[in-house]
């Protein structure tokens, strides 16, 4: 199964992908934002000056695609559709409408090749980490901007809380089970 793990900041997108990439025993394709801005000596987008930031997201964009292109079964830590949400919020309005329509013909031909996506609730609360917002309203327009991708691409998807410590295998019976292939 080609899985992809979508939700907003705090969600627990990187604890359960990496909790599955190990229950299911298939490669997890990690966030590849954080590599390309450590590769370009910086921790955060803080003083990012906007040309980069678009560099920066279609490098992270296309790192995440070659890394899913060659496994027929994967957990993805956030995916195309993330990175769509990502430059349709931060990106787009300073971008040639071609230049927009390339980044989302890429999103959504990428988002075509997964069995499911797995979008985690938004949480208001959300726990400190390096990158990651805490602002309530912000991270609600992310979840929303996320969850009405999966809606408008129509793209298989499942809603499904999870809770940090959470059994996988009963997660998995219970959220997965319906888009296994069949024996």
């Amino acid at each position: 199964m080609r899985i992809g793990i979508v939700g907003a900041a705090g969600t627990g997108k990187t604890t359960l992908a990496k909790g599955l990439s190990v229950h299911l025993g298939v490669p997890l394709v990690p966030d590849t934002i954080q590599a390309v801005l450590r590769d370009r000596g910086r921790d955060s987008w803080r003083g990012v000056d906007p040309g980069d930031r678009r560099r920066i997201r279609e490098e992270a964009l296309r790192r995440k695609i070659a890394a899913e292109a060659d496994l027929e079964a994967f957990v993805s830590d956030r995916t195309s559709v993330d990175y769509l949400a990502y430059w349709l919020q931060n990106q787009s309005e300073s971008e040639e409408r071609h230049v927009n329509q390339a980044f989302l013909d890429l999103c959504r031909d990428n988002a075509a090749r997964f069995d499911v996506f797995v979008h985690l609730p938004y949480r208001a609360e959300v726990a400190w980490a390096v990158g990651r917002n805490q602002d309530p309203i912000h991270n609600l327009k992310v979840a929303a901007h996320k969850r009405g991708l999966i809606a408008v691409l129509g793209l298989p998807h499942v809603d499904a809380p999870y809770t940090f410590g959470e059994d996988l295998a009963a997660w998995c019976e219970r959220w997965l089970a319906p888009f296994r292939p069949a024996a």
